[in-house]
């Protein structure tokens, strides 16, 4: 079974954003996009996990911060990102 040729552009993004943060010297305090890593295959569909849950409750106070990222915006404002977020009984925060 191979990905669908979005799902596979999706997942390629996703990844070189993560790529592109590990890489940067410098942090905002706490706030570290990279550490949302669990929940990658809850945002291609499946059920998030609870390390997922752990991290997205982690960082849901820097999601602001994210989407005012133009690398996070996308992910951070996506219907899959509101999705896991549901699904881990997290109200998304208004921005």
């Amino acid at each position: 079974m191979g990905l669908k040729p979005k799902a596979c552009s999706v997942i390629c993004s996703l990844l070189l954003v993560l790529l592109t943060v590990s890489l940067q010297s410098s942090s905002a305090g706490t706030c570290k996009f990279e550490s949302l890593t669990p929940c990658l295959p809850a945002y291609q569909g499946g059920k998030p996990t609870s390390s997922c849950c752990a991290a997205l409750k982690s960082q849901l106070s820097c999601f602001c911060s994210f989407a005012s990222n133009p690398l996070y915006k996308s992910y951070i404002y996506s219907s899959s990102g509101h999705k896991v977020v549901a699904a881990c009984g997290l109200k998304y925060p208004s921005c």
